[in-house]
């Protein structure tokens, strides 16, 4: 019996991880990772908190993803006393979750985030209201960059988007990459796949968070 629920729990958790991983990431996340050098400082900053933990930001969901990093960063505090210097999230934003570390830029010109249902005080919404402080969101990109909030961006999704884009709007599918990779949000690291980013956080330590 022992040995049929071990079986049946990894049958379980092998379904689950299914839906969270797009078969397009694992497809090209290898081939990605060889398109050129890619930025690995923040596993430098991981290696200096004594707390960590990586976040699947792989659908809007509202930003509940950023209320979720706000709640590690004051659990700790009013259960620990740690400073925010003790803590280091990852936010590894991937699959329909992309958009939200895109600027205002790429909101108003193509409409990525009003393509998606999210709204902006009730109209849709031509700026990324998850990136800037706003009397309606407390937990904002911005704001938990400065307590330590690191920020990945899935290649492939973003080449993903931009090719939508490029199809939508009759321009060259690479000039637009181009343009969204130019327009992340301040401080936003592009790493191979959204994969590559979650498994490389939780190999430097992070505690996997899944945001559903």
């Amino acid at each position: 019996m022992h040995d049929r629920r071990t079986f049946l729990a990894q049958v379980g958790g092998a379904a689950a991880g299914a839906m969270l991983f797009d078969p397009a990431e694992l497809r090209a996340g290898t081939a990605a990772a060889h398109a050129g050098a890619w930025d690995t400082s923040w596993l430098d900053r991981l290696a200096t908190a004594k707390y960590r933990a990586v976040f699947n930001g792989s659908d809007i969901n509202d930003g509940a993803i950023l209320d979720l990093v706000a709640t590690f960063f004051d659990g700790y505090r009013d259960a620990h006393g740690s400073p925010d210097a003790d803590l280091r999230p990852v936010v590894v934003f991937r699959r329909l979750g992309t958009v939200m570390a895109f600027n205002d830029a790429m909101w108003d010109k193509y409409g990525v985030g009003a393509d998606r249902g999210v709204k902006d005080h009730g109209a849709p919404a031509r700026r990324n209201v998850f990136w800037k402080a706003d009397p309606g969101r407390s937990a904002t990109i911005e704001a938990l960059q400065r307590r330590g909030l690191i920020v990945l961006v899935c290649n492939i999704a973003t080449t993903n988007v931009a090719h939508g884009i490029a199809q939508k709007t009759g321009q060259d599918p690479d000039t637009v990459y181009n343009e969204v990779k130019a327009n992340l949000v301040p401080g936003a690291i592009l790493v191979p796949s959204g994969i590559y980013g979650l498994i490389r956080a939780q190999n430097a330590g992070c505690a996997y968070m899944h945001v559903s």
